[in-house]
């Protein structure tokens, strides 16, 4: 009788898509709750809280599958694919969303938290030089795409490296 191995790719791909589902759920529950503009750090803590859930579940899944054997280098592989996946998706969503779903993103987000956040930290500022500075950020929020995929795979790094090192188990 023969058992196959299991892939890595496939659990990249299954536990990237379950990260994206959970998400992009909860993303467009604060959008339809009208609290995308709140500038609450809590939704940016379910979201790393899930990926890192996720990831950990996908690497303990992985080396159940695999007879109870992991390497670092397997987890290593899942974390930063599975974030990958996942990141892809969710730049994918965030260019429908800002695009799409709320085509004025850029400026409601610069006029509603952006206005907010430095008026708080920089008092001394005039209304010239914050609309200056909402202008500077929404000439360059096309730089959010590339760095939501890098720091997901970042993350994918740090958290698959930190699992493994707790589950690895290689043949004796």
């Amino acid at each position: 009788m023969q058992t196959s191995t299991p892939t890595i790719r496939s659990f990249a791909y299954k536990y990237g898509i379950i990260i994206s589902i959970i998400t992009i759920a909860f993303s467009l529950m604060i959008h339809f709750m009208d609290l995308t503009y709140s500038g609450s750090s809590v939704p940016q803590i379910v979201n790393y809280v899930v990926s890192a859930a996720c990831i950990i579940i996908a690497i303990i899944s992985f080396r159940t599958a695999n007879g109870g054997l992991l390497s670092l280098r397997q987890s290593l592989k899942i974390g930063i694919g599975t974030a990958l996946v996942s990141g892809l998706i969710g730049v994918f969503y965030l260019l429908i969303f800002t695009n799409v779903i709320e085509p004025d993103f850029v400026e409601k987000f610069g006029n509603e938290v952006s206005a907010k956040q430095l008026t708080e930290r920089f008092p001394q500022m005039t209304s010239d030089q914050i609309q200056q500075q909402i202008d500077m950020q929404a000439q360059f929020f096309w730089m959010i795409y590339p760095i939501t995929l890098i720091s997901s795979c970042f993350f994918g790094l740090i958290v698959g490296c930190l699992t493994g090192l707790f589950t690895k188990r290689n043949q004796a």
